[in-house]
């Protein structure tokens, strides 16, 4: 069995949107359920698909320690070096090797999301919209408060969110559908896309605006608190 970044990616990306759909068919107090796989999804698929952009290029890239990956690699190499017997377990990637040394632990950890972001803008020179970066860093901070602590959400700021959801999920397939070019991204995943009325779309921008707004005035009041 084999499963790539890739693979992994697309497959949360169709998650993501089976999600959405399941919870606008029920009745919302019984599928909240949905919206919060939803968001997971998004949120991850997002991440492992920006990391396989970058691991297309090198995949140092996608690891916290650069010196740590390039010993596994090392390791790996030796140990694979000359094998010849069928039968004799193959590492087939760094993870699979022990980099501890005695009572010395040491393990191989991926960049997060923001990180894989900031590589992607400054290592590789991909530009993201603004709209594409504030949907994604906006979609990441309902997930943390998820998988943290709670979220609490009165109904229209529910339905807000999900056209949010349904935005970034446009915004996030048109850039992919550029960066990943061997697989028709866009096609395996969501053959079907959201549409939106031009008042809709008008509205989004507006949001988007406020939010971006918003986040510069709170870093504006954090360098204030600070000096």
């Amino acid at each position: 069995m084999e499963y790539s970044l890739l693979e992994n990616g697309i497959d949360s990306l169709k998650k993501a949107k089976t999600n959405i759909e399941e919870f606008e068919k029920y009745y919302k107090e019984s599928s909240y359920h949905f919206l919060k796989d939803s968001i997971i999804f998004l949120n991850h698929g997002i991440e492992i698909l920006l990391k396989y952009i970058l691991s297309k290029q090198n995949e140092s890239l996608i690891f916290t320690d650069i010196d740590l990956y390039m010993e596994a690699k090392k390791i790996l190499k030796d140990q694979n070096k000359g094998k010849k017997n069928p039968f004799e377990f193959n590492r087939r990637n760094v993870f699979d090797v022990n980099l501890s040394n005695g009572n010395k632990k040491k393990q191989l950890h991926t960049i997060n999301l923001n990180e894989a972001i900031k590589r992607i803008k400054f290592l590789l020179d991909i530009d993201l919209s603004e709209n594409v970066e504030a949907a994604i860093t906006l979609i990441n901070e309902y997930r943390n408060h998820i998988t943290h602590h709670s979220i609490v959400l009165d109904e229209s700021s529910v339905q807000e969110l999900v056209e949010k959801i349904k935005f970034l999920y446009k915004y996030i397939l048109d850039f992919f559908k550029d960066h990943i070019t061997e697989r028709n991204v866009m096609e395996e995943v969501d053959a079907n896309r959201y549409l939106y009325t031009k008042q809709e779309w008008e509205q989004y921008q507006r949001d988007l605006e406020d939010y971006h707004h918003e986040r510069a005035m709170s870093r504006i009041s954090l360098d204030v608190d600070d000096m």
